[in-house]
Order: C-alpha cells, then sequence, then structure tokens
C-alpha cells in the first residue's frame, strides 16, 4: 500500500547518528524513510543493510543541502508520495517532531518549519552571532514575505508536494528554503513555524559558508525581484 509520507535524512559522515534514526524510524507505519549519501566516505548500503525497508540514493561526491533536497524531492514526486519531510539525524525526540510536521501538513499548511528559537527560551546558551545572522536573515525574509518566521533555515519541516511542483527552485544552498518560502508567498501556499523538539543548534548550518549573511541576503533580493508578492495575480 502506497504510503503518504517520506522521510529524508542526509548521510554526511554522520552515521552514527543515521543509525540512530533509522532504528527509530522504521517503526513508523505511515511513512517511508530515505537516506541521501552526501558523498560519505563509508559504503552507505554496507551500513545501513539492517534497515531493510530504507530507501537511499547514492552519491559519489559531496553535493551542496540544496542538492540533496532536490534529489529526495524529485524522488518523492515521481514515486507518487504527498508530503516530503526533511528531518536532521541528530535531532532528539525524532518522532515527536515528525508528527507535529505530519499533523500540520494533513491540517492543509503547504509547508511546516520547525524553529529552534521557538523551543529555546534561554537565550544566553544560544551562540550571539548565530542568532545576529538569524536575525538579519529574518527580517529581510518576512518583509519580503509578510510572514512572521524566527529561523528559517532550520533542517527539519515538510512540504505537500503537489506544491512544490509549482516553483523553480534552483539553489543548491541552504537557500533553498528562502526560495520556497519567498516563492510559496507569492503563490499564495500556507506555511506554519511551530516549535522544535529536536535540540538542534541554532545556525549549526551557517558554518558551511564563508559569508552566509551576504550569500543568504543575495538570494532573498533576487527571490524578491523574481517573485515580487505584490505582483501576482
Amino acid at each position: 500500500m502506497q504510503k503518504e509520507f517520506l522521510i529524508a535524512l542526509i548521510s554526511d559522515n554522520n552515521i552514527n547518528n543515521i543509525s540512530k534514526a533509522l532504528g527509530i524510524l522504521e517503526n513508523l507505519k505511515d511513512a517511508d524513510t530515505i537516506v541521501i549519501d552526501n558523498g560519505s566516505s563509508y559504503n552507505l548500503i554496507d551500513e545501513i543493510e539492517d534497515y531493510k525497508s530504507t530507501k537511499c540514493i547514492l552519491v559519489e561526491t559531496q553535493m551542496g543541502y540544496g542538492e540533496c533536497f532536490f534529489a529526495a524531492y524529485n524522488f518523492a514526486k515521481d514515486m507518487d508520495y504527498k508530503y516530503l519531510i526533511t528531518i536532521d539525524s541528530k535531532s532528539n525526540d525524532i518522532i515527536k517532531e515528525i508528527e507535529a510536521i505530519k499533523e500540520n501538513l494533513k491540517y492543509g499548511y503547504d509547508f511546516v518549519t520547525c524553529s529552534r528559537i521557538l523551543e529555546n527560551y534561554d537565550y544566553s546558551k544560544v551562540d550571539a552571532v548565530a542568532t545576529e545572522i538569524t536575525e538579519t536573515l529574518c527580517n529581510s525574509l518576512n518583509e519580503a514575505c509578510e510572514f512572521n518566521l524566527t529561523d528559517p533555515l532550520s533542517p527539519n519541516k515538510g512540504f505537500i508536494i503537489e506544491s512544490l511542483s509549482q516553483m523553480e527552485l534552483t539553489e543548491t544552498s541552504h537557500g533553498i528554503f528562502l526560495q520556497i518560502f519567498i516563492q510559496g508567498a507569492y503563490f499564495g501556499y500556507n506555511s506554519i513555524e511551530i516549535p522544535s523538539h529536536s535540540g538542534l543548534i541554532l545556525g549549526e548550518e551557517l558554518i558551511e559558508y564563508d559569508n552566509p549573511v551576504e550569500k543568504f541576503l543575495s538570494i532573498i533580493e533576487t527571490e524578491k525581484f523574481l517573485y515580487n508578492k505584490g505582483t501576482i495575480n
């Protein structure tokens, strides 16, 4: 029987976290799991052979985050899944996180994003630089989308596949999420941000980029020009 949900994990030399997550996700009855191997040094097929129902896509060289997202999305679309959920394998309470995303997708939201800000009430433990960068990006993104997002680059998200299929997504970095939010606002899709249960570190993805503020603000400005919310009929 075809399942509605596809849950995607990225394998990036993090096999211990992947294996732990798969051990939990194998128990889900209404979702399949796929692992996108992002040029890991190990043989992913050998490493996950005990998880018979898990699907995988192998890539010999490291890709950007957006490329891994495309691989998961294209598989979900081609195999007729209704929903795609992306989860960082380091997440705590992974089932609780997924169930919250699934509930909101079934309610009718096109995109669901889990905020590491909304879960973290002790801001003294949050990196000040990551907080400043995130606030800068949010100010620009929220102005463009008329949203009230606090953590747009959070990796734990859910999507209705049909809604994504309307978009022109090209960004190969974590900026893929910025494209989705701006184009989603342009096309009139509904998004919701919910508190994360993951325990993930705010801004952890920013260290992958030499100048994340410049890079991501540039993506926002480009998308704002191409998909001006005020111009849609």
